[in-house]
């Protein structure tokens, strides 16, 4: 009897079976033997039953337009409830050995044949997966059949033997098929954490340091990382000041900054070091505005700065994984270049974030 399941569901059985030691159902596997244990020993009964059941289902990774690379999960299942013997002989067990080994193959053959497709139209994938099984069905019903009739006419172990090394033959020249998954190219996170901005010289003089809001996005390749990074910082100006308008001293003011940056990727481990630099904008405006107010003062200026990324956990799925981090990204304004307040302005910001990154699967051949 042969069943469709959904793709997770035959994965997560190939799992559990190799996690925990399951009483009712055993997965072939390369080199497993079968033991009278995993039988029902009925010796009012002349009759062998091995109840094998056939499991796949596959799942579709876009390739080229319109192209899609068909990725199948097959597994061969004995049922150790329903499966019987009269005895527990040597000849009984070899018997149902060669039986389970032929599911095997049929199993192998079908992954093997689908991995031979290459990427097809998605219109196709349906007859395609019906072509496959339907031929592998017919070379293995015609190889059971054979086994059948020649063991029923020279029940001996000279007949065992033969098809024991007939279906060694067969595994060894049928390669496996393995998944290999690749991370693409592209990786891109978000972050969110709290900022803080030191100023010096005229910058000093004119308003308190700033502390607020800190959250971004980046995006890299390969060793490249480019980072959008903004704040939204509070404080306020420490005396009187007139810049497009008036500003009394102690009133609370805004302190926005955008980077954007290019930094050189350095992995260790968990640790991410990326030094970078790339260009500041920098603006303070009151908090209490309205639109006819045009108090506002900005300056445009060169930034450098390290990140420092720690990794704590990851997570990973068919399609995607994603590391999750805290964030220490320390940078420096030679000058923040605003009209007749400048000065120097060291950024300091804490963050939790994630890195995330497409993975592709390749099928490959298993030695």
């Amino acid at each position: 009897m042969h069943k469709v399941l959904p793709y997770l569901t035959i994965c997560l059985l190939l799992i559990f079976n190799n996690a925990v030691a399951q009483r009712d159902t055993l997965v072939w596997k390369p080199g497993l033997k079968l033991q009278s244990s995993d039988f029902v020993i009925d010796p009012s009964s002349v009759n062998i039953f091995n109840d094998i059941s056939l499991v796949y289902g596959y799942r579709l990774q876009p390739g080229k337009p319109g192209k899609f690379l068909l990725i199948v999960n097959t597994a061969a299942v004995l049922n150790r409830k329903t499966s019987s013997l009269p005895d527990s002989s040597d000849t009984a067990l070899r018997y149902v050995q060669i039986q389970f080994d032929l599911s095997g193959y049929h199993s192998r053959l079908i992954k093997l044949k689908a991995s031979e497709l290459g990427e097809i139209s998605g219109r196709l994938v349906a007859a395609k997966m019906d072509s496959i099984t339907f031929q592998a069905n017919q070379e293995v019903s015609v190889l059971k059949k054979a086994f059948a009739e020649e063991f029923f006419r020279h029940p001996n172990k000279e007949t065992l033997q033969k098809w024991e090394m007939k279906i060694s033959d067969l595994l060894t020249s049928t390669p496996e098929i393995d998944e290999e998954r690749i991370p693409g190219k592209l990786t891109y996170g978000l972050f969110a954490g709290v900022g803080h901005n030191i100023f010096k010289s005229k910058t000093s003089e004119n308003f308190t340091n700033a502390t607020g809001i800190n959250f971004g996005l980046n995006y890299d390749i390969k060793k490249s990382r480019f980072v959008i990074d903004l704040n939204l910082n509070f404080n306020k100006t420490k005396q009187e000041l007139e810049k497009n308008g008036y500003w009394p001293s102690g009133m609370k003011t805004h302190f926005a900054s955008i980077e954007l940056t290019y930094g050189y990727k350095i992995n260790k481990n968990k640790w991410l070091l990326a030094p970078y630099g790339g260009f500041s904008i920098n603006e303070f405006t009151p908090a209490k505005t309205n639109k006819e107010d045009k108090r506002r003062m900005a300056g445009y200026s060169p930034v450098l700065g390290l990140e420092i990324n720690r990794y704590f956990k990851t997570m990973a799925d068919l399609h995607e994984k994603a590391r999750i981090y805290y964030k220490l990204r320390m940078s420096v304004n030679p000058t923040n270049l605003i009209k007749d307040y400048a000065g120097t302005q060291l950024n300091i910001k804490l963050a939790i974030g994630f890195d995330a990154v497409r993975i592709k699967t390749r099928l490959v051949k298993k030695v």
